[in-house]
């Protein structure tokens, strides 16, 4: 895995966590997309700042329980990671609790992140990673 894709990658992550909007979108291709996973309500995303949005809805209409978050980055190829995402949440609404369980196939152009793809389980990230399961 390129050391500056996970760096990329990490510092992203650092971005999100402090809503610095600048830094998350400088790390993203220009091009940037999330392909949801097929069991979300929402469709596909396209463009840097609609994908910011969608990104910070989702995460303000959660609270994040402490110690829950568990992240696992591997080896996806010279331009791609494998993550997964755990973590506990509660509705920040509801009230509901919520485990977040996904696993995200994160690629990059030209040292920038160009797409986000989600999916629900292993065997399908590492596929579309083109890595054996």
């Amino acid at each position: 895995m390129s050391e500056d894709n996970l760096e990329t990658f990490r510092d992203s992550l650092e971005a999100f966590d402090r809503r610095d909007k600048a830094s998350w979108l400088e790390a993203r291709h220009t091009d940037f997309e999330v392909i949801t996973s097929s069991q979300w309500p929402q469709g596909d995303v396209r463009g840097r700042d609609a994908a910011w949005d969608f990104y910070v809805t989702i995460a303000d209409m959660f609270e994040r329980r402490p110690g829950s978050d568990d992240i696992e980055v591997m080896e996806g190829g010279p331009d791609r990671v494998v993550v997964h995402q755990r973590n506990d949440a509660r509705g920040g609404e509801s009230g509901v609790n919520v485990e977040v369980d996904y696993w995200i196939v994160v690629s990059f152009r030209d040292g920038k992140m160009i797409r986000d793809q989600w999916f629900e389980s292993r065997d399908e990230a590492l596929e579309a990673a083109g890595l054996p399961g």
